[in-house]
């Protein structure tokens, strides 16, 4: 990164602040001396910005480094301090809501879970608000050491005023949910559809952090994904970019599509767990969870295989359509279906490479839990105008 030579002063040297704590962050342990020479930039404007960071907590200095080969004085380590501040993250999903508290690496100290059918509305975000009132007493974290709170939502949202338009698995429309957690929260708050903040996390943390432009597919309740272009979230002009449970993968039986819920598209009728567990329980003439279908179809049940077997081919053929429309270095799978993802691996792949021109890596999430919570955070870091960048 160059420093910004245009702009007033006060944004200047914010911007030259974020570039020298950057450099430390990804180059630590480092020196003063190292930071002006990596980033162009004088030493005393360098010292003077690293004293700042300081004595803000952001850095703090460690032992000394090896002296130069003509001697003189050994350089002073620089290391970035993640426990400075914390990040609450949250993941309200249509089955458990995860909230936990990270430090500024997305280092998970603690996490809660609950039943999100357990509770309605505010009753909700009350118990959120237990939860992260309970987490931050057990690690006796003060607040204001907490700088805010990213949240994921299934559904399609408008981040900028923080609405949930549609949400068919919390049967929530037009609903208004930063509002309704700044009621009981005084930080600030960051609101994303889940899935794009899954991919947010995947990037800083997980199995994409090494690359610029990936898709996140979340096959759990139902079928949403989250699309990274050029390192950064593309959320498309009415925030519903990657709804890729609504995508047609099969015109013929498209025609006399009905949604498995009131709501859904076509793929997550097909796909999605709950349809999956619904065809099922239907055709066994009792309750079977989408677990325990695959776990059927891996011993060769035969009354279940075609139903799988529909899921599987067109799941496939829409990240086939994916891969070719936005040449993605890796596509991810995370959600709850994903549990049994060697029961299916192989097909998986075998339809997606007959269709796609050129191959593209397909791999699940190594998140747990976690994964939504590490999302959450990132979601705030990215949204939160902070010295902090990721």
């Amino acid at each position: 990164m160059k420093k910004v030579q245009k702009g007033n002063a006060a944004y200047i040297k914010n911007m030259n602040k974020k570039l020298v704590l950057g450099s430390i962050r990804a180059n630590q342990p480092t020196s003063r001396v190292d930071i002006s020479k990596r980033l162009n930039i004088s030493k005393p404007t360098v010292s003077a910005l690293v004293d700042q960071l300081i004595e803000e907590g952001w850095i703090y200095e460690t032992g000394n480094g090896e002296s130069t080969s003509v001697g003189g004085r050994k350089p002073v380590h620089l290391v970035f301090n993640p426990d400075f501040a914390y990040i609450v993250g949250v993941d309200i999903g249509g089955t458990n809501v995860v909230s936990g508290i990270a430090n500024l690496d997305g280092e998970i100290r603690t996490y809660r879970e609950f039943s999100t059918t357990d509770y309605k509305d505010q009753q909700l975000f009350k118990r959120i608000k237990a939860d992260v009132q309970a987490m931050l007493e057990e690690l006796s974290i003060d607040d204001d050491k907490v700088l805010g709170m990213g949240v994921g939502v299934p559904g399609i949202t408008n981040c900028e005023k923080g609405v949930v338009v549609e949400s068919p698995a919390l049967q929530w429309r037009s609903f208004p949910i930063k509002d309704r957690l700044q009621e009981l929260f005084s930080f600030p708050i960051y609101i994303d559809n889940d899935v794009n903040i899954n991919v947010l996390g995947e990037h800083w943390k997980g199995a994409g952090s090494r690359h610029s432009n990936l898709i996140y597919v979340a096959i759990g309740t139902g079928v949403g994904s989250g699309i990274l272009l050029n390192g950064q979230l593309y959320r498309g002009s009415n925030y519903s970019a990657g709804e890729i449970g609504y995508m047609v993968t099969d015109r013929q039986h498209a025609a006399n599509y009905h949604p498995v819920y009131e709501g859904y598209g076509f793929l997550e009728s097909v796909a999605g767990g709950s349809s999956i567990g619904t065809q099922v329980s239907k055709l066994l003439g009792k309750p079977v969870s989408a677990k325990e279908a695959f776990q059927l179809y891996q011993q060769g049940n035969k009354q279940v295989g075609p139903i799988i077997d529909t899921a599987i081919e067109n799941l496939a053929i829409a990240i086939a359509n994916y891969a070719s429309l936005f040449d993605p270095e890796i596509i991810i799978l995370g959600g709850g279906v994903t549990n049994s993802y060697p029961v299916f691996e192989q097909k998986l792949k075998g339809i997606i490479k007959r269709f796609t021109p050129q191959y593209c890596e397909v791999v699940p999430t190594t998140f747990g839990k976690e994964a939504g919570i590490i999302g959450a955070v990132a979601l705030f870091l990215k949204e939160n105008d902070l010295i902090l960048d990721i």
